[in-house]
């Protein structure tokens, strides 16, 4: 179960990022359809967070199944890894339901890769790592610190590109509309709803851990 729902869940993440920088490059617009070189075409793209997000949990699926000895295995195996993956996709798909998907309506292949970002591979990701962490390995208080690494660089990272290429992914991180402050204040609400994630997440490995090991 665990190698079927695994490969699965990579399989959608690869098949969708693969796809939609297809259809960047091939569009030649942007979503507001303004023309865009392909060099802006792939910067718009791994702006936003549900694509490295996305990324993330294909690579912690795939790495320590195709190099498991590596070093990058490693760390893509590493508890502290998967469970960042695991809290940023789940935050993908509620951020993306509940703040997002009212504004997009894509259509044809851009449907599809809409479904498999926002709601199929955070679903089968969440699932499939709430029932393999062993959340023996870690506790929640003493990870607070490195959990919050990768939200943390995503901001930094966001509001540098957007000094330099003039864009925001986001309008709640968009510097121009909101001002930093503002900005700020609304990414600091997001990592502590992602921290929360992250706690609920492991409450309910721990439980999936615990009732695995009273059968065994």
């Amino acid at each position: 179960m665990r190698l079927i729902l695994g490969t699965t869940t990579a399989a959608l993440a690869w098949a969708a990022l693969v796809l939609q920088i297809g259809l960047n490059l091939s569009s030649g617009v942007d979503p507001f359809g303004n023309p865009r070189t392909p060099w802006m075409s792939m910067a718009d793209l791994f702006g936003y967070f549900t694509i490295l997000s996305n990324l993330l949990v294909a690579l912690v699926i795939t790495i320590p199944a195709v190099a498991p000895r590596s070093a990058a295995a490693g760390f893509f195996r590493d508890i502290r890894t998967t469970w960042t993956a695991a809290a940023a996709i789940v935050v993908v798909g509620i951020a993306y339901h509940v703040l997002l998907s009212a504004q997009y309506n894509p259509t044809g292949l851009g449907a599809w890769t809409d479904l498999a970002f926002h709601y199929l591979v955070p679903t089968l990701f969440a699932v499939y790592w709430v029932t393999t962490a062993e959340m023996s390995e870690a506790r929640f208080l003493p990870q607070l610190g490195t959990l919050s690494l990768y939200p943390f660089a995503y901001f930094v990272y966001v509001i540098g590109r957007g000094e330099v290429l003039g864009t925001y992914p986001y309008f709640f991180v968009d510097v121009r509309t909101l001002g930093l402050v503002g900005a700020l204040k609304n990414a600091l609400g997001i990592l502590v709803f992602y921290l929360f994630v992250a706690w609920v997440l492991a409450l309910m490995a721990g439980w999936v851990s615990r009732r695995r090991a009273a059968h065994t």
